[in-house]
């Protein structure tokens, strides 16, 4: 009998505890900003590319033009072809690496690349190098990794803030105007 006054009064007080609701304590808000910290380090890494931008194309002994956006590209023999626009479909050949050297398109490898201009999930900065481009125009660029595969690669191939070297030539151009 005792054991059972006692399982009833265990039973009674797990009851009485379940339905009891524990105050949650919030954890004290930090009130440091730390925005002005983040620029100056994006800062620093966009500075450092530059000048690791400018040292390629030094190696290289190419004479590279900078855009606003920060692509650096030269075209090899313009001509007075019309050049791509948003929404056309461009055939290209060539060759895309990273600065380190792994190659991520080869036409010889992969075949001939198609894209839409601004329509296809290629990086940024090729897009805006094929709009500088004519038919049969050939250009190198070094893509800054801001206008690349960003701060975090792709995630397979292309290690975070890797710079992307193109040599490509403009094979077609279908228009959609």
């Amino acid at each position: 009998m005792g054991r059972i006054k006692y399982c009833w009064g265990l039973c009674l007080l797990l009851a009485l505890a379940c339905n009891r609701n524990p105050k949650i304590v919030p954890l004290p808000a930090s009130k440091q900003d730390y925005s002005q910290e983040i620029i100056s380090v994006n800062k620093e890494i966009a500075r450092r590319e530059q000048a690791d931008i400018k040292l390629l194309a030094k190696r290289y002994n190419w004479e590279l033009t900078q855009t606003a956006s920060g692509l650096w590209y030269q075209i090899l023999n313009p001509n007075a072809s019309p050049k791509a626009e948003k929404g056309d479909w461009v055939q290209l050949k060539g060759n895309i690496a990273t600065a380190e050297g792994h190659v991520i398109y080869n036409t010889q490898r992969d075949g001939i690349k198609e894209m839409r201009v601004l329509g296809s999930d290629d990086v940024v900065g090729l897009h805006e190098l094929v709009q500088l481009m004519g038919e049969g125009e050939q250009a190198r660029a070094i893509i800054p990794s801001f206008l690349a595969y960003g701060i975090s690669g792709d995630g397979m191939d292309v290690a975070a803030l890797s710079s992307i070297i193109c040599e490509i030539e403009i094979i077609k151009i279908v228009k959609t105007n």
